[in-house]
């Protein structure tokens, strides 16, 4: 499951009764997308008042929670193999019995695939140092 949606799970789980009696409120959401269970909370990038704050949250926020969990090869493992370890990733969290024990157990299943994740993580290398710059103040505080 994707970053956001993990921890929105886990805080579901660990607050679940100061939710349900409406002690604890979220009011942002640092997701790409709205989840289902909070639809009126707005994206914390639409409050953004500018392209760089907008650009800072997509990175520096919305892409790490992609890459927060990884499930990853080592290094010179051959392509071939790294498209047959992906297509049984899928496959296995496509799983009607891995969907009905998410379900039972009430947990969103929210992959990021490979290919995603890969071109998430390469353009990370290709920021412009000034980000860069401005990213490591905001998270290193």
């Amino acid at each position: 499951m994707a970053g956001a949606c993990w921890a929105w799970e886990s805080m579901r789980a660990t607050w679940r009764r100061a939710l349900e009696a409406g002690d604890a409120i979220p009011i942002v959401q640092v997701t790409s997308k709205p989840l289902a269970d909070l639809p009126k909370v707005p994206l914390a990038i639409s409050l953004a008042k500018t392209d760089e704050a907008r650009r800072l949250i997509q990175v520096g926020i919305q892409d790490g929670s992609a890459y927060s969990r990884p499930f990853i090869a080592p290094p010179g493992t051959p392509k071939d193999r790294v498209q047959v370890l992906r297509k049984a990733f899928v496959a296995a969290l496509s799983d009607p019995a891995l969907r009905a024990e998410a379900d039972r157990a009430q947990l969103t299943l929210d992959p990021v695939s490979g290919e995603e994740l890969e071109r998430l993580v390469a353009g990370l290398f290709s920021l412009d140092p000034p980000f860069v710059d401005k990213l490591k103040s905001i998270l290193h505080r």
